[in-house]
Parts: C-alpha cells; structure tokens; sequence
C-alpha cells in the first residue's frame, strides 16, 4: 500500500480509533495475518511495555481502517512480566498461534533470551524499546547478525557515543564529568561504555565513576562522591523512574550542575509527583523530534483513546508495527525469511522520521539531543 497516503489520513484514522468507531476495516476477502507483542503489562517494568503495546494496537487500527490495506491484521499480545523465561514461553506461544512477526520485546535481557529461542524459525521481530547493542547479534565481537531481528530505537553504543561527542566538541559546556552507573542493567553499562570511549577520543575528563545496583534507593554516599570529585556534570544512562529518584538527592544535597542521560530519560517529566525544575539545565538523546506532526497527531489520538500518556518507547512501537505491515506487504508472503528481507531494505517515512536499517539491524537515523529548562522538554537545534 502507499505508507505516506497511510500517514497522511493518520489523524483522521486514529480520531475514529480514540472516538469508536469501526477502525476494523472492511476485512471482505482480505487475508488475515496475526502481528504480537512480547513485553511486560503487569510487574515493577509494566509503565514502558503498556504504551508499547497500546501502541501496536493503535497502529493495526489505523492499518486496518485505511482502505489502501491490503491485509486484515490481528492483534495477539503477551505479558512477559518483564522476565526472559516468561518473554521466551511467550514467544513460542505466539509462533504457535501463526503470528506472521512480534513487535517486541521491550526489554533488553527478555530480548536477548526471545532472540536466541528465535534463531531456529527466524520469526521477524522489531523491538522499539531494547537497546543492548547485543540484541540484534548473534556474536557482537565477531559482527554476525541475527537475519530476524531489527529495531526502530538506538542501541546503547549509539546513545553513550552522541552525548558524548556533544560534550566533546563543546556543545554542551562541561569541564569534569562523573559518571554513576546502574550495575544491574545491561542498557546502563552499554551506555557507559560507549560513553567513556567517546570521551577518551575527544580528551573530555571523566572525575569520578561509580556503579549502584538496581535496588539503591539512598544516594547520599554516591553523590558525595561526586561533589568531592569537583564534578560539573553527570552522565546518568538509566530509566526515568530511577532519574527521578537520583536527581531529587543530587538537588537535595545541594548539586547545581548539569545532568546528562540517554534515551531512557524521556518521559522523566511525567513521573507521578516529580518537581519538574529539578531537571532544568539536563541533556539527553532521543532518536526523534516530538514536535513533528505525525508524532503530534499520534500522541493526540494516543492519548484520546488510554486515557493516560504515551513513552518514546510507545512511539517507535507505532512505526516498529508500520514497518512489519509494509514489510509483510513488499513480501506479499506470510514466510519468515522473505519478511525479514523486506524489512532488511526498509525505505520506510514513519511519524518519527525516515528508517533504512545498517548492516548490524540499527536504523540510520541521527538522533537528537533533548533539553529540560522551565520544567519543560526543549531541543538542542
């Protein structure tokens, strides 16, 4: 079908999705085809797989409404509770159920399980949201890739290297960076890691460095440390609810300097409660611009229809599901390899910009820096 006449009518649709209406499409004689989602609903990670898969749903609906659809989609949906035993009985479940791909998992370490329990059917699968650099390899050192997985968000290598380079060439005004790492995620670390090679190769000084386990909830000795270091910045890659918690003691105990993370801040300003202004002066990626029109008409018809708000990862779950349906289309075949074929020469317009994808299954995008000043999300132009 013509994706760009797709997203054109992209408001339209999506107001008869928020308001109702019939967004099932005229199925007729059109084949069905099944897409899943894997990713937690329920469990302590349930706020970034719930707008995941809300998102999928509202991507079939805008699909299948358009009467350029050449497939009626359904939508099958499992909860991994954010466990990769949980994510891999999941996925068997949905390949047994005749999904024709997943859009999924939302996370890194279920990812990295469903990744390998996938490699003897190549079912096609797209995470928005796992950003391991090892999730889309077979063997990272050996640059041998999975020919079924892909991804619509950055890998962790693409995130730590961006903000690093911003610091490096003086973009963002910073003399003596610390660095506080959560010991317990693979994003985190990969983040780090990435970070730190950068800021070794643009000669930017790294004065402290610390790991905390995911369970910390007192900061206090960590950022002592910090302050003692003579620190005027902190690179923190790690999820939002835990930003909201470190930021907060940093303030608390008096830290006036900047702050910088990655992709997994975004959505910090909308954590339950949080002072906004305590994140003025922060920097973080991102892999789109949200002021853009198809992102603006998604999140409006997103939130008419949840009630609630959407994430980053929510949004590139919407184009992560376009790209499977346009891939499934380019095949005109329900089989495995043919899809992941289509999807490997993906040319695809999506609401958060153009997809082509590189040799290791990342999208070619430049992603951008996100600023929070006036208790509001900004961009570094």
């Amino acid at each position: 079908m013509k994706i760009k006449k797709l997203l054109s009518t992209l408001a339209v649709a999506s107001m008869l999705v928020a308001c109702g209406g019939n967004t099932g499409g005229d199925a007729g004689d059109k084949e069905t085809i099944k897409i899943g989602f894997i990713g937690p609903l329920t469990g302590a990670t349930s706020s970034y797989g719930i707008p995941v898969a809300n998102s999928i749903e509202l991507a079939i609906a805008d699909y299948n409404a358009s009467a350029d659809a050449k497939y009626a989609v359904e939508f099958l949906k499992e909860d991994s509770t954010g466990d990769a035993t949980q994510a891999v009985n999941a996925y068997n479940k949905l390949v047994g159920e005749g999904v024709v791909g997943i859009v999924g998992p939302v996370l890194t370490g279920e990812s990295l399980a469903v990744g390998s329990a996938s490699l003897a059917d190549g079912t096609p699968i797209i995470t928005s949201s796992a950003s391991g650099d090892a999730v889309t390899m077979i063997d990272l050192a050996a640059g041998t890739v999975k020919a079924n997985f892909f991804r619509t968000c950055s890998n962790d290598s693409m995130g730590g290297k961006f903000i690093a380079s911003k610091v490096g060439d003086g973009t963002i005004e910073a003399e003596k960076i610390a660095i506080l790492t959560n010991s317990d995620s693979d994003y985190s670390i990969g983040c780090v890691d990435a970070f730190k090679t950068q800021a070794a190769a643009d000669g930017v000084t790294i004065v402290s460095e610390q790991s905390y386990p995911e369970a910390q909830k007192d900061f206090k000795t960590y950022i002592q440390k910090v302050i003692s270091s003579g620190a005027d910045a902190v690179y923190i890659p790690d999820y939002y609810e835990m930003i909201a918690t470190v930021v907060k003691q940093f303030r608390d105990a008096g830290f006036t300097g900047t702050f910088l993370g990655t992709d997994g801040w975004d959505g910090v300003l909308e954590v339950s409660g949080v002072d906004k202004s305590i994140f003025n002066g922060s920097y973080f990626t991102n892999l789109f611009d949200d002021r853009a029109e198809g992102v603006v008409n998604y999140v409006a018809a997103y939130e008419e229809k949840f009630g609630g708000s959407t994430n980053m990862f929510g949004t590139m779950a919407y184009d992560a599901t376009m790209i499977l349906i346009n891939a499934v289309e380019t095949a005109g075949t329900g089989d495995a390899e043919a899809i992941c074929k289509a999807i490997e020469a993906t040319n695809y317009e999506g609401i958060t910009g153009k997809f082509n994808y590189n040799e290791q299954h990342n999208p070619t995008k430049d992603l951008v820096v996100k600023i929070i000043a006036e208790g509001a999300y900004s961009y570094l132009d």
